[in-house]
């Protein structure tokens, strides 16, 4: 079961991702609240998997909270509403350490997708922000360090995919894949995957 805590100042929205997420089986809100103070305290005693956060609430914004979050070495995975479909915020977001970036808009669309995706592991970027994110041109001299079969299985990595996923997209094993993410991390000196999209974003590696 994966359990939820939603902060979003936003009664009526707030209560329509509740109604979302309760219809899901392997989903459990365990609390929810308008207040980026209150989701702090929440986030703290209950220790969710996900928390979703409204990236800009009164007085503490979402990638504030996910800083204080970070302080108390609270594990637990953050994805971002929001109605900006920047691509500046959205790389601010991602670079903050979030494990999810959903637009508002597609939230009714997207969120359930997000949650179990960062659950397990895995990052999720709404699909209608995603292409202005991942459209930054590459910086040629951190591209070389990866061949083009790496950067292949970079760009399906920070679009959120599995390595099964992967594996069939590219007629590859999984196996390969898992290699292929290893020397990957190696190279580039990074340790998780949310570093890899980082590192993706800031490339502009992924071109849609």
């Amino acid at each position: 079961m994966i359990t939820v805590v939603i902060a979003d100042d936003h009664v009526i929205f707030r209560q329509g991702l509740l109604k979302l997420l309760q219809s899901a089986e392997d989903i459990e809100v365990v609390a929810d609240t308008g207040s980026p103070d209150e989701a702090l305290r929440l986030i703290a005693e209950k220790m969710p998997a996900v928390a979703i956060l409204d990236i800009s609430m009164p007085v503490l914004s979402g990638i504030e909270l996910l800083k204080e979050i970070e302080k108390k070495k609270i594990c637990t995975k953050i994805v971002f509403l929001t109605m900006h479909n920047d691509s500046l915020t959205a790389k601010k977001a991602i670079q903050s350490n979030a494990a999810g970036y959903v637009l508002k808009d597609d939230a009714f669309e997207d969120l359930l997708y997000a949650v179990r995706a960062v659950a397990s592991g895995g990052t999720f970027i709404s699909p209608s922000i995603s292409e202005k994110v991942l459209k930054r041109k590459a910086d040629d001299s951190e591209d070389r360090l990866l061949t083009g079969r790496e950067r292949e299985v970079l760009r399906l990595i920070a679009l959120g995919s599995t390595n099964r996923k992967i594996a069939d997209a590219l007629s590859i094993s999984v196996k390969t894949v898992e290699t292929h993410r290893t020397r990957i991390l190696h190279k580039l000196d990074v340790h998780t995957t949310a570093d890899l999209v980082r590192y993706a974003i800031k490339t502009g590696l992924l071109e849609m």
